[in-house]
């Protein structure tokens, strides 16, 4: 079976260095992406065009981002997945946003590498896939739904910072995670100190050679992976 198409993304946000970020990491990443600054801008493209998730800022010229969310659900009935991404903060205005169809909400500050996690999620659900949550390198396992982490079968506990690494490295094993990505997943609104990292993987390492696998590899000068073809030692 050949893997699912990645998703096409509309950013509808009016500043444009959020979205030049967004547009260059999730490209990178393998995403196509589309962009509109206004409101109308998103409205015109969203009556012509098909998106897989529309990630929406609220505080928009021209239309804000409610009036967009409202105008896709009740005129438009368009059920695509909606990411709003916002400096709104108050619950009053998460409620709101949900109210009116949206799927998930992430106040700014944000990390990069947790929109794409995001992303996919709304992906996934959206084409009726998100049964596929447990993910494999190896005798390696994470089912996302229960937490629950196995070597050939034998269970494994992580501390919380270890499951997030296991959990970016997983989304693609055998791709190399570069350290940027995994400091921007554990640290969103911090400066980690040079060591802090590498203590994790470190932790993260010894907790799996213990659970008798072997397969979380150092590529020297850019990040860390999986390798795939590592089979368990108990």
């Amino acid at each position: 079976m050949s893997a699912p198409a990645p998703p096409r993304v509309l950013i509808v946000e009016d500043d444009r260095t959020i979205v030049g970020n967004l547009v260059e990491y999730l490209e990178a990443r393998g995403l196509t992406v589309d962009s509109a600054h206004d409101g109308a801008a998103a409205l015109a493209r969203l009556a012509s065009d098909t998106y897989d998730v529309i990630v929406l800022d609220l505080g928009l010229p021209r239309a804000d981002g409610l009036q967009v969310l409202q105008h896709l659900r009740r005129r438009l009935a368009v059920a695509t997945p909606v990411l709003v991404l916002t400096a709104r903060d108050a619950l009053a205005s998460k409620a709101e946003a949900f109210e009116l169809g949206a799927d998930d909400y992430v106040v700014k500050p944000f990390a990069l590498a947790e929109i794409e996690m995001r992303i996919r999620a709304l992906h996934r659900r959206a084409r009726g896939a998100a049964v596929e949550d447990v993910r494999r390198a190896g005798p390696l396992a994470l089912d996302r739904r229960t937490r629950e982490v196995r070597v050939g079968g034998v269970p494994l506990k992580l501390a919380p910072r270890g499951m997030q690494i296991l959990e970016l490295l997983l989304q693609d094993p055998g791709r190399v995670v570069t350290r940027a990505e995994l400091e921007a997943a554990l640290w969103p609104h911090d400066q980690p100190t040079s060591d802090a990292l590498r203590s994790q993987i470190h932790l993260l390492r010894q907790a799996l050679a213990q659970a008798g696998y072997d397969g979380l590899e150092t590529v020297h000068g850019v990040g860390y992976r999986l390798r795939t073809e590592v089979s368990s030692s108990r």
